[in-house]
């Protein structure tokens, strides 16, 4: 298994609209590791994720890639100010007038205000793989909602291996059928931090642990 130090630097705003409050929604203050590995497949073209229409995401299907993210834990970074995003029914001058009659019947309406992430920001993630893969860097990828935000993925030159790694309990469960070796390898020593239902950090994570969590799944 090869373990690679990343930095993840936005090259444009990032909105994933992670936290909704009673007025908008938030985006998260950390990059997902599922939302790399989708990410990344879409530019390499791996798996045909992205063709198969779904209700909702099917993350399991991860499990056939030769790689993983860790968790984009933040270096630096600043919120954008607040926008107002307003979603209108309009094209080439005409009105879609059903739509426009649908919306009124909704409960969340296209009118709410947003806030990001400002370009510039960076977080530090490392890539998981098998020893056969093989990846030229520096490589872009579309993040956020829509998949509208632009970020360099680059490879980290002076990583340190006591630096701390995040890895997210939601993936080893679910995807990666190695939780209850991580739970092992850590001994207690570990902080969960719950973010949403497909994001529950595990963070005081070290470089060794996260080799031996996750040598089965890329011998």
């Amino acid at each position: 298994m090869k373990i690679t130090p990343l930095t993840l630097t936005l090259l444009s705003p990032l909105f994933n609209y992670a936290r909704i409050t009673n007025s908008g929604c938030i985006t998260s203050d950390f990059i997902g590791d599922i939302a790399l590995t989708y990410a990344l497949n879409r530019v390499l073209k791996l798996e045909p994720f992205y063709d198969t229409y779904k209700w909702q995401p099917e993350y399991e299907e991860l499990s056939r890639l030769p790689f993983a993210f860790t968790i984009g834990k933040p270096l630096s970074f600043r919120w954008t100010r607040i926008y107002i995003r307003n979603t209108l029914f309009n094209v080439d001058g005409g009105t879609y007038l059903d739509a426009i009659e649908n919306s009124g019947r909704k409960l969340f309406k296209n009118f709410f205000k947003v806030q990001g992430i400002q370009p510039e920001g960076r977080f530090s993630t490392y890539l998981l793989s098998r020893d056969n893969f093989k990846l030229d860097f520096p490589i872009t990828l579309r993040l956020g909602t829509g998949r509208e935000c632009l970020a360099l993925l680059s490879r980290d030159e002076i990583g340190s291996e006591n630096e701390e790694i995040w890895l997210n309990m939601y993936a080893l469960k679910h995807i990666y059928n190695n939780d209850r070796r991580a739970l092992e390898v850590l001994r207690g020593n570990y902080q969960f931090v719950f973010k949403l239902h497909h994001y529950i950090l595990v963070q005081n994570v070290g470089l060794t642990e996260v080799q031996k969590i996750f040598e089965g799944v890329f011998p």
